[in-house]
């Protein structure tokens, strides 16, 4: 008798929790979520069955699908959006990619791929490297990871932010086309690409958590992915496989795209007549400071 009231008690008490914590999670909440639970998933997988060109393929496009239906269903975005974006991230990502390796042979791809006379990289990592750009997207625009106001002056106007990013960006990757096997000089400009960001644009607090995070957690997943899944292989891998310049990258190029992805994201919006509802957002932001207020 003693056990079952003890057990139905224990079930009430992790209903409540349950309850609460889910009240708790904003729809910005939800959206991370899903999407750092697909990143996971892939990422996991490409330590493991890289190599195996129909299970990732396969695999890469179920967990797009369940995305796409988690992030309409359960955190209440508009598939309107949320499909072209996916695919425009995916075409930025993988474009990147093909460019750096196919054109230039900065670095190699060691994996199956389903159509070599194209392309040596495979299809399902065009399309994960879409997921991975939304993921940092989403991220992007998460309140939990701080403040995302632009200091005053000429660095906070659109026009002129935008086109240093942009000079940054063609001078750091034009540099590594030509310099990805020295020693020195294929890290050297990221690395000043990274102090010229921050000295001319003074990216917000949220922007540079962002930015950290990659530089920590960038590499040893680069590792993972290399040593573990035999994915790529790079010139000058000295940290594990990975070489200087691609750890500086991650940081740069998230502090580029942490701040263009939520402005090409509002434009696609509005372009397609979905513009962002300013009192669903203002009531996810109150919901936020009420769950994070001491109670």
């Amino acid at each position: 008798m003693g056990q079952r009231v003890s057990a139905r008690m224990g079930q009430r008490v992790s209903a409540r929790m349950g309850q609460r914590v889910s009240a708790r999670m904003t729809a910005d909440d939800r959206a991370v979520a899903v999407d750092l639970t697909a990143l996971s998933v892939l990422g996991v997988a490409v330590c493991f069955a890289a190599d195996r060109l129909a299970l990732m393929s396969a695999l890469v496009a179920a967990v797009v699908a369940a995305r796409l239906v988690l992030i309409r269903a359960w955190a209440g975005r508009s598939l309107r959006v949320e499909i072209p974006f996916l695919l425009l991230c995916a075409v930025l990502g993988g474009g990147n990619d093909w460019n750096t390796v196919v054109r230039h042979g900065v670095y190699a791809y060691t994996v199956p791929a389903d159509h070599p006379a194209f392309s040596t990289i495979p299809t399902w990592m065009f399309v994960y490297w879409g997921v991975i750009l939304r993921a940092i997207a989403q991220l992007a625009t998460w309140p939990r990871l701080g403040d995302a106001t632009l200091s005053p002056g000429w660095s906070a106007r659109p026009l002129p932010r935008v086109a240093v990013q942009l000079a940054i960006v063609l001078i750091t990757r034009q540099a590594i086309y030509r310099l990805w096997a020295h020693p020195w000089w294929s890290w050297i400009p990221f690395a000043l690409g990274i102090v010229a960001y921050v000295a001319l644009l003074r990216p917000p607090v949220r922007a540079r958590r962002l930015a950290l995070v990659a530089l920590l957690i960038g590499p040893p997943v680069e590792m993972a992915f290399i040593q573990l899944g035999g994915l790529h292989r790079y010139a000058l891998g000295w940290l594990g496989g990975v070489p200087v310049w691609i750890a500086l990258w991650w940081a740069l190029g998230i502090l580029v795209w942490s701040d263009l992805a939520p402005r090409i994201e509002a434009s696609l919006g509005a372009a397609l007549g979905n513009a962002p509802d300013r009192r669903a957002a203002g009531a996810s932001a109150e919901a936020l400071r009420r769950s994070t207020r001491p109670q």
